[in-house]
């Protein structure tokens, strides 16, 4: 019988594990931090709601009562101005400022409501056969064998570090600075600006709760004590770092394993997508585990190699735009 160790609960994590149930399939989640995770607040798309509702999750979003917005404000080359998700016949899109920490404990909470096994361990390293492929998970715990393992555990890579995969960077080395400060702020938000160093994003996460985001090239990286303009009189909470430089695994899967999420592919925030990507791909991977077909590994690679190089390609021409971190507008 099919069954499928998942590394992260995080939103890739559990969008695989809830896929996986959903026809049956058991699985055992590895989770080496407890929930909820400090995290950047999310803006989520209005694009990710049929995706809960897919998975069976959209009242999680609506129980957590988000605050709402119809678009961005935008300075990205060009003065600040209002960019409209869109409308139908129902009226204005309307997407979620999400606490990220929330949201993501909210997706697990409903993964094992609906039966994922939660252990609170670290993966040391795969299992593998005589012929390479992987078997399980060795924990902190002891072994668990498998018939697939979903590697969703992040930007850490952890899977392709234990199999020795490549990973191939598609950008400059970029890095993400990220806090909250509480208080009242007047400015435009949800917003993302740009200039001649990098870009902002401020939102709203909360009534009078605001996360923002600074992304620059490592060598511009800003102080621990550094905020926005408009921020620095608000009460401001630690802020931390990241690196989000454009990178993905040569490999994305294989024998016996998959990876998601970040684990597969990082991009920087302005992608915009970070979540749905993630619950995207959790969903595919665990989709083509249950099929157990041959050519799912292959399959999973074209389809995740294609969406990350549409993305590189869009994000390029969005920083030649605003002459970003060398990618010129000159040809």
């Amino acid at each position: 019988m099919t069954n499928a160790v998942i590394l992260g609960g995080g939103p890739a994590g559990a969008a695989a594990a809830i896929t996986l149930l959903q026809v049956q399939v058991p699985v055992t989640i590895i989770e080496r931090q407890p929930f909820p995770r400090y995290r950047p607040g999310e803006t989520l798309h209005p694009g990710i709601e049929p995706l809960l509702n897919q998975l069976g999750v959209a009242e999680c979003l609506h129980a957590a009562e988000y605050i709402r917005h119809s678009g961005v404000w935008s300075a990205w080359g060009e003065p600040i101005h209002f960019v409209p998700y869109g409308e139908d016949s129902d009226g204005p899109w309307r997407g979620f400022q999400a606490t990220r920490g929330d949201f993501d404990r909210r997706l697990l909470e409903s993964a094992c409501h609906r039966g994922a096994t939660l252990i609170e361990a670290d993966a040391l390293g795969v299992l593998c056969n005589s012929s390479g492929d992987v078997t399980g998970v060795m924990t902190s715990n002891g072994p668990l064998t498998a018939t697939y393992v979903i590697d969703c555990s992040g930007g850490s890579h952890l899977l392709a570090r234990q199999l020795q995969i490549p990973i191939v960077r598609h950008s400059p080395r970029l890095v993400a600075r990220f806090g909250y400060v509480n208080g009242k702020f007047d400015g435009p938000a949800p917003a993302i600006c740009a200039d001649e160093t990098g870009w902002t994003w401020i939102a709203e996460v909360e009534p009078n709760r605001f996360q923002w985001t600074r992304v620059t090239e490592a060598h511009n990286r800003p102080d621990s004590q550094w905020l926005p303009d408009g921020l620095g009189a608000l009460e401001a909470e630690p802020s931390r770092g990241a690196d989000v430089t454009w990178r993905m695994a040569e490999k994305v899967a294989g024998p016996g394993w998959f990876m998601a999420g970040d684990s597969a592919v990082v991009l920087d925030p302005s992608s915009s997508h970070g979540v749905l990507r993630a619950i995207m791909s959790g969903m595919m991977a665990a989709q083509l585990a249950a099929a157990n077909h041959c050519i799912a590994a292959e399959a999973y690679q074209e389809w995740l190699s294609t969406w990350f190089q549409h993305d590189v390609e869009t994000m390029s021409s969005a920083y030649r735009m605003a002459n970003l971190f060398g990618f010129s507008s000159v040809p």
